[in-house]
């Protein structure tokens, strides 16, 4: 049961995620979900293309100490992406001040080089928990994206071509 809760919520956010369009954007102002918090944001990058000095930002206000909630993060990418993964710096803040600094590394194909996104065309998506489930004190929350891949050559990334979008959300943990 909740394998098919999680697909029903996954198709509808990917169908609001779609009818939103633009920049970064709280797009449940119009549409609640069940089981999600209010705050659904996500970012589109221009042609494609995270810069390095393009920190995202999403703000997300927690109402109820009370519940367990969970990080997720979705990634829409095109199959020219060059690497296997992403790797990004996640910082949370609340009340301005910076509570943590996680490394994020998000593989995005299989150890065989298999995308492991969902998509039928050129473009993939992948959704995933990132962060242990925990609680969040009532207030204002900064979550804020920054880019940490390196080439090779262990030299920074001046643009990341490939990607599409990044969504984040925080989801209730159920209660069985």
């Amino acid at each position: 049961m909740r394998r098919i809760i999680y697909i029903v919520v996954m198709g509808l956010f990917i169908l609001m995620i779609s009818s939103c369009g633009g920049e970064t954007k709280n797009c449940s102002e119009d549409t609640k979900i069940p089981d999600l918090d209010t705050n659904i944001f996500y970012h589109s990058f221009p042609d494609s293309s995270w810069n390095y000095q393009d920190d995202i930002k999403f703000h997300i206000t927690t109402e109820d100490s009370t519940q367990v909630r969970i990080s997720n993060i979705s990634i829409r990418h095109n199959t020219s992406y060059k690497y296997q993964n992403i790797i990004f710096f996640l910082h949370h803040s609340f009340k301005e001040n910076l509570i943590s600094t996680d490394t994020i590394n998000f593989d995005l194909t299989e150890d065989d080089g298999k995308w492991k996104g969902l998509g039928k065309s050129n473009i993939k998506e992948l959704t995933t928990t990132i962060l242990t489930p925990k609680i969040y004190q009532n207030g204002l929350h900064s979550f804020s994206l920054e880019l940490a891949m390196r080439d090779n050559t262990s030299t920074e990334l001046e643009k990341l071509d490939g990607i599409s979008d990044i969504s984040f959300y925080l989801t209730t943990e159920n209660e069985d």
